[in-house]
This record gives C-alpha cells, structure tokens and sequence, in this order.
C-alpha cells in the first residue's frame, strides 16, 4: 500500500474507522532514506510511537536524504525492556546465530529476519532503536550494519569505502583524520577547531575510500552519523594526514612507523560485518588490506597534545608545510 492511497482511504473512511486510519498512515509514513556513501539505506519503524522522534532525525541528516530507490530497506521494531547498555552490545557485537534467513544475537537482545535478494532486513529489539536521546553509537552501529549490507548485494562484499572511527578535519579541500580509541580526544579535537583552523566534517565516523581509477589517491567523505559534531553538509575530499591522538601535557608530532601506524589504523576501522555473514576471516581480511594499502599510501603521525588550541593548530601548519 503506498502513503497516497492511504492518505486517500483516512480521507474517505467514516468517522469511526479514521482513528485506525490514522495509525495504518503513521505506521506506513514512518520512513526515512539515506545516502550511506555509495549505497542507500531506508530505514522504517513500524511503531507509531517514533514518529516524532524520526522527524528529528530527518532534520538532523537533512543533507543526506534521498527519494531512492533503496539497496537495503531495514525495518525496525521495539517495546521498552532493553537497556542502551544491552542493545549497543548486541549491534556492536555483530554476533548473529543464523538458521537460514532468521538470525539472533547471541546476547538474545536483538532478532529478525533478512532476504539480501531482495534488500530487506527486520530487526526486533527490546527498545526503539531510532530514541535520538540514547548514545549516538546505537544508531551508528545500525547504519554502518546497514552500509556493509548494502555493499554485500551491491558490490558483492567490496565496499568502496570503509567507515572509520575518526574525527575529520577539512582544511585548504584537504581532509586530516584524527583517530584513536574512545576519549582519545576526537571530540576535542573538533572542538578546538575554530573558523580559522578549518571545518568539521564530523567527530564520530566517516567513510574512506581507496584510490579510484583516476587516480585519485584516498579520499574522507561525510556521512549522515550522529556525535557532537554531526556532519554539516555532504563534502568528499583528499586525504592528506592521519593523526593519532594522545592527549598530554605538551603539544608534538612523532611519525609513527608503518607497522605500528598499521595496528593502530586497523582498531579504528568500524568492523565490515554484515547481516547473514559467517565467515570471520573475510572480515579481518578486508580490515588488514585496507590498513595496509592506506597506511603505506598516507603518512601517519602521533599527535601529542593539550587544550591549547593555539599551539594544536600552529603545529599541524609547520606539519603542512
């Protein structure tokens, strides 16, 4: 049923049918399709209750919003039982039992079912998975699932880009990425980014992708993931540096060699996995060659550094020269 047709029987049914009219409307109408890189993912709630809550994440990835037609389509449903604690395991994890298109958490937090021929997964938690008052990784964790299953029908299993835990810095149409595990100081980092020192393009995640046929080398591109700096617009530009955080009492760089710049690259990439996947070294395989054809392609440095942002910004421009 599409939403005119349903907008057309709310408008012509008896008075006492149009409160169940209205519920079948908002249960259809509770939609949303995203450009996720090179895929697009539609994400729908089936309960009527998200309707405002979705609306403001409309706003929030108004830059990204697409008509479609979508390469994954993920359904979602929940009641209020399931801590953000439990549920940010489950999808983080990506710990599925499978039996053959019907998969589980092993935590038994999150459910559903999967047909990639036909782009669909329904996900069943516990607790809305769209609350935007929750941690922002709930709802990154499920668009990078959604991405990497995107990529599986699309690309058979070779996305274009990685998504990478980073923080992203545009400045002169090049990007700088700032990495490092959690309270690193990514959030930092963006916040001691003023006018000048250039343009957040977001604190949380954002895509890489490999050389292309042009030769172009790596590029950063925004995506539509929640953080304290969510992305502003949609933008793609070249990769000149990856900075790794620490946070200390004086402000430095150190070149990093490459073996330990590869560890270090490989932790911060958001795992590939994907709905209806099980083998796990197809995974690390993807996670390692990525890691090592960046890491040798892009140099990498460690940035020591304090809440100065005089002195962080004056340092990545003697690192420009």
């Amino acid at each position: 049923m599409s939403g005119n047709n349903a907008y057309g029987r709310l408008l012509t049914a008896p008075i006492g049918a149009q409160e169940d009219a209205r519920q079948a409307v908002s249960t259809i109408m509770n939609e949303i399709h995203l450009r996720l890189g090179g895929v697009s993912c539609s994400l729908s709630c089936r309960d009527a209750e998200t309707s405002q809550k979705l609306e403001k994440i409309k706003r929030l990835y108004h830059n990204f919003l697409t008509q479609g037609p979508d390469d994954i389509s993920v359904e979602l449903s929940g009641t209020d039982n399931l801590s953000p604690e439990e549920l940010n395991t489950a999808l983080a994890g990506n710990k599925f039992i499978h039996e053959e298109n019907i998969f589980q958490s092993t935590s038994q937090a999150v459910a559903g079912q999967y047909d990639l021929n036909r782009g669909f997964i329904k996900i069943t938690g516990e607790r809305n998975l769209l609350n935007p008052d929750m941690e922002c990784n709930h709802i990154n964790q499920l668009l990078s699932l959604a991405y990497y299953t995107a990529c599986k029908i699309k690309y058979n299993s070779d996305p274009p880009a990685m998504i990478i835990h980073s923080c992203g810095i545009l400045r002169s149409g090049q990007a700088l990425l700032f990495i490092g595990p959690s309270e690193a100081g990514k959030t930092t980092i963006a916040r001691l980014c003023g006018k000048k020192d250039g343009e957040v393009i977001n604190d949380e995640m954002l895509f890489v992708s490999r050389p292309d046929q042009e030769g172009i080398g790596f590029t950063v591109e925004s995506g539509p993931f929640l953080g304290k700096f969510p992305s502003k617009r949609s933008l793609k530009a070249p990769l000149r540096y990856i900075l790794q955080l620490k946070q200390g009492n004086k402000t430095g760089l150190r070149r990093i060699d490459r073996s330990e710049a590869y560890l270090k690259f490989m932790r911060q990439i958001i795992t590939p996995a994907y709905i209806g996947q099980k083998d796990k070294r197809a995974i690390l395989s993807l996670m390692s060659e990525f890691s090592d054809e960046i890491t040798r392609s892009v140099p990498v440095y460690e940035l020591e550094f304090t809440l100065d942002g005089k002195s962080l910004w004056r340092t990545v421009r003697e690192l420009e020269k």
